[in-house]
């Protein structure tokens, strides 16, 4: 943040999760940080303290909480999110991973909107990043499921999947007073 503010940059984009770890307190799904996370990760205080530094320097925290993939982490403490049940296991390395969460299921949506208004109470900031990024859809297209689900609604291809799921969250990031933001794929 020191460094940022020397070169005068003042947005701080604060990934904090990934098929790595969880890296935020939740005081509502503990597990995303003592499963999720092994225990590594910024509590709720730590954050108030650093978006106050930032605060001071003229930065703004834009946080960004990655789905529907990139979400192993989220996975490994919370298995019934997901699309294909199996074991997972924190990554130790970084790239494209397969596992996404079932955005078919109605308590998908609700586990995203408890989560998702505890983490924007967080952050001041009028931005909320969703992520989704580099889903590769081969989760979706191994669960049946999703596939009878998709063609129940004339889905073809999982971007069409997808683009559902954004516009399933939109109203939950709106709700909390945030403007929601992502990557290119989610257009």
């Amino acid at each position: 943040l020191d460094a940022m503010a020397a070169v005068k940059l003042n947005v701080f984009h604060m990934h904090l999760t990934e098929d790595q770890m969880f890296g935020i307190e939740s005081k509502v799904y503990p597990r995303l940080t003592t499963v999720g996370a092994e225990g590594n990760f910024y509590t709720q205080e730590n954050i108030k303290e650093i978006i106050a530094y930032a605060d001071q320097r003229g930065i703004r925290i834009v946080p960004e909480f990655d789905v529907p993939g990139h979400c192993t982490a989220m996975l490994k403490a919370y298995p019934q999110l997901a699309a294909v049940p199996r074991d997972y296991e924190l990554q130790r390395y970084y790239g494209v991973f397969d596992p996404a969460l079932d955005v078919t299921k109605p308590y998908t949506y609700a586990f995203l909107d408890t989560l998702f208004t505890e983490m924007t109470a967080l952050f001041p900031d009028e931005y909320f990043h969703i992520g989704g990024d580099e889903n590769t859809g081969k989760d979706w297209d191994r669960n049946p499921a999703i596939k009878a689900y998709m063609q129940q609604k004339g889905m073809t291809t999982y971007r069409q999947l997808e683009t559902e799921f954004i516009s399933r969250l939109l109203p939950i990031i709106k709700k909390n007073g945030k403007k929601m933001m992502g990557w290119d794929e989610i257009l």
